[in-house]
């Protein structure tokens, strides 16, 4: 099973909406009529009712889904002014038909604005950009330029439907000017530019009844709400009732040089919260006090050197973590080119580890088949190279993991793995509260208890940078 919600594309999305409609004997305008319901819905949850509302609208279907929720809104009382934004340019059929049924309703304010220079914003106005969302091919030129600086800079909270305006679903090595909006609610399914970091956008999904399983996908979202929810639970081990510590994996985590002791000493503690049946730290001597508050924790206290591992048997070992304050140098540099010599079973590298490889490129011929790497972006740049758009380090993630047969966990707002069969999963769970140290090391522990019950890294993976960010126990 592939957890997740579908990330499609603006092409997808029509054909998405084509097979609903003859699915359900339904009218385009009638589909539409559904949608802008659910964004209603959810927007009177965002918006105070003494809100004044600017609802902008372009010359096309997103402008129609506007025009709609004025009206909507009004019927409820808020204040809106409705712009309707056409440059010139004629109003397509949906848009025609919305002005026909709504343009006598005084409550919702219609202005025309055929000049880039007519609009004019309130800051005590909350926008609500429904000028173009999904479907633009081309960054927008001359008055439509205009018109998005305009918008940006008139310091109004905006909230996009679908899309930010101007923003392509798909990025091209182009500057594009588009809407900063505070918040996107898109419809259905994610749309692949609102993941990818260049953008900074905080978005939503609103499920609208729209039918997706036609579409063959390999790129999915793993947001919070209860479906997907549901199905990650199904990727966690599972815990018959009679078995025993044995049952669950044996664990070894190796890291925690010098002035780097609590990164190993956070690794273990997740490693075990996650149900890993037993773990073993390797660190030095001076580990000992950061892991006293871990009584279950196993201690092999030694050099993170390469003759260390005569005191290791590989055969006993599940599950395999290195790097969490491993430090870079020639001797942990050794002792990773044992490590990954010595254990022919997927190894989770993180860190350090990851540093020495991106200084040793032929470490990565030395993965076992299956390893899982957990760059942060710029660990993921001194590994791979650096990529000019989100768009192109995800092929290059997908690239790297099918040449390696390893799984790349790109760590970030939303944090993605690829995987050797070239789908590619997004998480939606994380928050601000990530972005300090320690993050990345309680992340490792995490996957490497999990993989260490079921030897599934994928399923690993998935639910430990899911659960992770939702700071949430596994078990």
């Amino acid at each position: 099973m592939d957890p997740g919600l579908k990330i499609i594309t603006f092409e997808e999305s029509k054909s998405c909406d084509s097979l609903t409609m003859k699915m359900e004997g339904m009218h385009p305008h009638d589909l539409m009529d559904r949608a802008t319901l659910r964004i209603f819905q959810r927007l009177k949850t965002l918006i105070h009712c003494d809100t004044p509302i600017t609802v902008l609208c372009g010359p096309g279907d997103n402008g129609a889904d506007g025009l709609c929720l004025s009206s909507m809104l009004a019927v409820k009382g808020y204040h809106v002014e409705t712009k309707i934004c056409l440059l010139g340019k004629n109003p397509a059929p949906s848009i025609a038909f919305r002005l026909a049924l709504y343009g006598s309703q005084k409550s919702i304010n219609i202005q025309v604005v055929q000049k880039a220079e007519e609009l004019t914003i309130q800051q005590k106005h909350l926008v609500i950009d429904a000028l173009f969302g999904t479907g633009l091919t081309r960054p927008l030129r001359d008055e439509w330029q205009k018109i998005i600086e305009s918008i940006n800079g008139s310091g109004a909270e905006i909230i996009s439907i679908d899309l930010p305006s101007g923003l392509l679903d798909e990025p091209i090595n182009e500057t594009m000017s588009f809407i900063k909006a505070s918040k996107v609610i898109t419809i259905q399914s994610p749309k692949p530019a609102l993941l990818y970091p260049e953008n900074r956008i905080d978005f939503e999904v609103i499920e609208c009844g729209i039918h997706t399983e036609s579409i063959h996908c390999r790129r999915f979202f793993l947001d919070n709400g209860i479906s997907v929810r549901e199905q990650m639970k199904t990727l966690l081990p599972k815990r018959p009732r009679h078995s025993h510590k044995g049952t669950f994996g044996h664990t070894l985590l190796i890291g925690g040089n010098t002035g780097m002791h609590g990164a190993i000493s956070m690794a273990a503690k997740t490693c075990y919260d996650s149900g890993s049946g037993l773990t073993t730290v390797l660190s030095p001597e001076t580990t000992v006090p950061y892991l006293a508050s871990l009584p279950a924790v196993m201690h092999i206290p030694c050099s993170l050197a390469k003759t260390s591992l005569s005191k290791i048997n590989p055969e006993k070992y599940q599950s395999v973590a290195i790097g969490p304050g491993l430090g870079n140098t020639a001797e942990t540099t050794d002792l990773l080119k044992a490590i990954l010599n010595m254990f022919r079973i997927p190894v989770i590298v993180d860190a350090d580890a990851l540093n020495i490889i991106a200084a040793n490129p032929e470490l990565l011929y030395l993965l076992p088949k299956g390893s899982l790497l957990t760059p942060h972006p710029t660990e993921f740049n001194r590994l791979f190279g650096s990529t000019q758009n989100g768009k192109e380090k995800e092929l290059l993630a997908i690239q790297k993991s099918q040449e390696f047969d390893m799984f790349i966990l790109a760590k970030n707002t939303y944090s993605f793995l690829a995987c050797p069969d070239g789908k590619i999963f997004y998480n939606g769970t994380g928050d601000s509260g990530l972005a300090r140290g320690g993050s990345g090391d309680r992340l490792t522990g995490m996957i490497a208890g999990l993989f260490a019950q079921n030897q599934n890294m994928r399923d690993s993976a998935l639910a430990g940078m899911y659960f992770s960010g939702l700071n949430q126990p596994v078990i």
